[in-house]
């Protein structure tokens, strides 16, 4: 039997509780937040911490949108928030500062900043959101996601998943090129009105893409040891990586 601690919480909205994984060395294990009474098929989301979205308010990410929207859905039902401390993609704060340094600097995303910094893309593992939703008697949920590698993580761990998109309607032109990149390279769900601004941005020749293209053509001329060298944050195709 997996070790948990559970108590109550109160919010405007009434009562829920949390579930907190024990047996582990980490400071901070994963968590859950319950809503009411969940059953199979149940809404889930997954969250993995963030602290420029949920706590800073950034718009280069999606974060603080699907943390939000996740809420509101889940409330509205009975379903469970789990939230996971693997910030930046598992590779921590400090190497997620760096990324986003580097993408300033290079005008390169942040895939490939952590390609140039010899990094792996997606660290990230879901054995203790598993844990945690065999814990609560769930063997199928409804999983609030744009990310396969979410899916595959659960299924990985016997849990039935079906997906339920959390799409931006209308995202910001930095939001955007983050959502981008992610479809891109990790082949998250993208909204049709998302896709068709992206395209208008990119054939229009925006003074924000130009840029952006200009940086990437020129990074993508390097090997990955130049970044050191000569700043250019000479990024190398980055492999997709599993859940």
């Amino acid at each position: 039997m997996t070790e948990v601690v559970e108590h109550e919480l109160q919010d405007r909205d009434g009562d829920f509780r949390v579930v907190v994984l024990g047996g582990t060395d980490q400071p901070n294990p994963a968590c859950a937040a319950v809503f009411g009474e969940p059953r199979d098929g149940c809404l889930v989301r997954i969250q993995s911490r963030c602290l420029y979205g949920e706590i800073f308010g950034s718009t280069n990410c999606d974060c603080l949108f699907q943390l939000g929207k996740s809420l509101e859905e889940i409330k509205q039902h009975s379903g469970v928030l789990i939230y996971l401390d693997q910030e930046g993609r598992g590779a921590g704060l400090l190497t997620k500062a760096r990324g986003y340094r580097l993408c300033q600097e290079t005008g390169v995303d942040t895939f490939a900043a952590y390609a140039a910094m010899e990094c792996k893309a997606d660290t990230r593992s879901y054995g203790d959101a598993v844990a945690l939703l065999k814990q609560l008697g769930l063997k199928e949920v409804t999983l609030l996601t744009n990310n396969p590698g979410k899916l595959e993580g659960l299924e990985l761990g016997d849990i039935k998943v079906r997906p339920r998109p959390l799409l931006i309607p209308e995202p910001g032109e930095h939001t955007l090129a983050y959502l981008v990149a992610k479809r891109d390279n990790q082949e998250h769900m993208l909204s049709i009105a998302a896709r068709l601004r992206w395209r208008v941005i990119r054939f229009a020749g925006s003074r924000w893409l130009s840029p952006r293209r200009a940086a990437l053509r020129k990074a993508a001329a390097h090997p990955v040891g130049a970044v050191a060298e000569t700043g250019t944050g000479g990024a190398r195709p980055n492999e997709k990586q599993a859940a």
